[in-house]
């Protein structure tokens, strides 16, 4: 690698990342270097205070419990790394290696920046600082043998940045079929979730085993019985009962203590299996085999990990460099040439009879104007089509099988007058599976966006057309829910009747809030995606306060039926009359008075802010 283009890489991507702050704006330049000096503040503390926490914890601790500690490190920081993935799948380089292959200059230099570039991030920031401080304390307490303890974590970190990066560049690959590209997004997206969630999967599906402490409890009950039994009749004497009773007692703490001896051992056999097999546990498992001395192992797995992650960087540039080369939209060979067949003439008659097909976007809907209507149909119409509109929309589904799951388990401790607030939960997750569309309705119009602005429509039904092209689906999902809920722990008919208004309250007043961030904070989405491209701070954290703070908020408002009919029961006034439902529908009522009233109010803010949106959503001003 040649060093001057080294630097001049370096020089170029520092400048890339300047033009582009500046471009969002001094506001989110500033708010962008405080986040950047809260996290260095951050990370020095960390390290001093698991530096510090190390050299007291580490004396005291055995090898296997260093196993443990580690195992846990790893874990929280494969999530997080995960959640990361999630977030940017599709690796965008920012120094493209198609601008440079006209120059003199070398793709490994621009390879290795961007390598470097995808390892800022706040996962790393956290942990990394995290897991060099126990390491180093490591060192300190059990002497120079531990430093093998470094290279482990250096190999490990550079196999799972190393993976990722690779995983990405096949990932950018394989979608740079645009046929492809949404549907790939979708099912690594699904896969990514169903893997995090795989732990909670596996304890449903798989039986619990006996619980030994709970039968030697249940046997030991039993013999203090028959010892009670025996002193009651006069069979013993009370210093007979007192000395067998104290014997037994005596007994059972010894088999609890062999019991939870044994159990130990079937977690440490397990935790050295699972470390031993998964490549991710050969971090833990090295060390606690440096603590034992067991040096070979400490090899091996510092092996295996910097062969997987230089392997997996040598297979990540050859990708990139295809890549940019073509190789992967290039095709060998020619297609044969189609035959065209003759098509036969249709009869009059046949062409009489058939009638047109009635198209969804025709179709009339009662009791709400025409421009309403156009615009509900045509939402729906893209939803349907969009993949990752149907990737954002399983997420409640996801949810509600893995929450399901734990309800399933845990559904005779659910009193009666709980449950709705359970139906309640789950209808909150539905509204949370419609944040990322609805809080950015225009956003996934992008250029269709002028349709909007050269339409005569009043702004007004123009808001309240886009917020009733969710309603199918979310009346769909709510609906699945709570037959599921009802099957799984069963509501009264009265309670499982308000959950209808009171789901209507809840996404009435989602509209309203996700109306004003459409209008006050829209994004530009890039097309095939869920990602925000160019996205300033502010907005980010407009959008982040707003579902932290208002949108609790506003959705504990629809908790006052269901609180004022639970207070009645508390204060001792047993009545027969359904306050949750009575009061549920009056609720909705008022509730779609204020969202009627407030169309106008956001139909004037949309009007006056309408061309700063379309300059974000069609990325003219992003």
């Amino acid at each position: 690698m040649n060093w001057e283009h080294f630097k001049a890489f370096v020089w170029l991507r520092w400048r890339l990342l300047y033009n582009q702050q500046r471009k969002a704006g001094v506001v989110s330049a500033v708010l962008l270097m405080i986040i950047a000096i809260g996290a260095v503040l951050t990370a020095i503390p960390l390290f001093i205070g698991s530096f510090i926490l190390g050299l007291y914890a580490i004396p005291k601790a055995e090898p296997v419990h260093l196993m443990y500690v580690w195992d846990g490190l790893v874990a929280a920081f494969t999530l997080f790394w995960m959640i990361g993935l999630i977030t940017e799948l599709q690796r965008s380089d920012p120094l493209s290696l198609s601008k440079f292959m006209h120059l003199p200059v070398s793709a490994t230099g621009a390879f290795m920046i961007n390598y470097l570039g995808s390892l800022i991030r706040l996962s790393l920031i956290i942990f990394g600082p995290v897991m060099l401080a126990f390491s180093l304390a490591l060192i300190v307490v059990k002497g120079v043998s531990m430093v093998p303890v470094l290279l482990l974590l250096a190999a490990f970190l550079l196999m799972v940045t190393a993976v990722t990066y690779q995983f990405q560049g096949w990932l950018a690959a394989l979608m740079s079929n645009p046929r492809r590209r949404r549907s790939v997004i979708m099912v690594i997206t699904i896969a990514f979730v169903l893997i995090a969630q795989l732990p909670n999967l596996i304890q449903f599906l798989v039986p619990r085993g006996p619980d030994r402490r709970r039968d030697m409890g249940a046997a030991v009950a039993e013999e203090m019985q028959k010892l009670d039994r025996s002193f009651a009749s006069g069979e013993i004497s009370e210093a007979e009962h007192g000395r067998r009773a104290q014997e037994t007692m005596e007994g059972q703490k010894a088999k609890f203590e062999q019991a939870d001896r044994a159990g130990l051992k079937d977690v440490e056999r397990t935790a050295r299996f699972i470390n031993m097999v998964v490549p991710l546990g050969w971090l833990p498992l090295g060390v606690v085999s440096a603590a034992e001395g067991n040096f070979l192992v400490v090899g091996l797995g510092l092996l295996g990990m910097t062969l997987i992650g230089a392997g997996s960087l040598f297979r990540a540039y050859r990708t990139t460099v295809a890549l940019y080369q073509g190789q992967f939209t290039n095709r060998k060979g020619k297609l044969a040439p189609v035959i065209a067949t003759p098509v036969r003439e249709r009869e009059p008659e046949l062409e009489q009879k058939r009638e047109p097909r009635a198209l969804l976007l025709e179709a009339r809907l009662p009791a709400i104007s025409e421009p309403v209507a156009a615009v509900a149909l045509a939402g729906i119409r893209s939803l349907v089509r969009a993949p990752e509109a149907k990737m954002m929309l399983l997420s409640p589904v996801i949810m509600g099988f893995i929450f399901g799951s734990m309800l399933w388990r845990n559904r005779a401790g659910i009193s009666e007058p709980l449950r709705p607030l359970v139906a309640i939960g789950g209808m909150v997750f539905v509204l949370i599976g419609l944040v990322q569309l609805m809080a950015n309705q225009f956003g996934f119009d992008r250029d269709g966006f002028r349709v909007f602005v050269l339409s005569s429509a009043r702004r007004r039904d123009i808001l309240m057309g886009k917020n009733l092209s969710f309603a199918p689906i979310a009346l769909i999902l709510a609906a699945i829910l709570l037959v599921a809920l009802q099957i799984l722990c069963p509501l009264r008919w009265d309670h499982f009747l308000a959950m209808i208004p009171q789901f209507l309250s809840m996404f009435m007043l989602f509209c309203i809030l996700t109306n004003l961030l459409s209008i006050y904070a829209p994004m530009h989405i890039s097309a095939g995606s869920l990602k925000a491209t160019s996205m300033k701070l502010t907005t980010a954290l407009l959008h982040m306060a707003s579902f932290m703070v208002i949108f609790p908020l506003s959705q504990s408002l629809t908790l006052i039926p269901w609180g004022a009919e639970l207070a009645v029961k508390l204060l001792g006034y047993d009545t027969s009359i359904p306050i949750c439902l009575i009061l549920s529908l009056l609720e909705c009522a008022g509730i779609a008075a204020i969202y009627h009233y407030s169309l106008d109010g956001l139909g004037h803010l949309y009007q006056g802010r309408e061309q700063k949106i379309l300059d974000v959503v069609t990325k003219k001003a992003a």
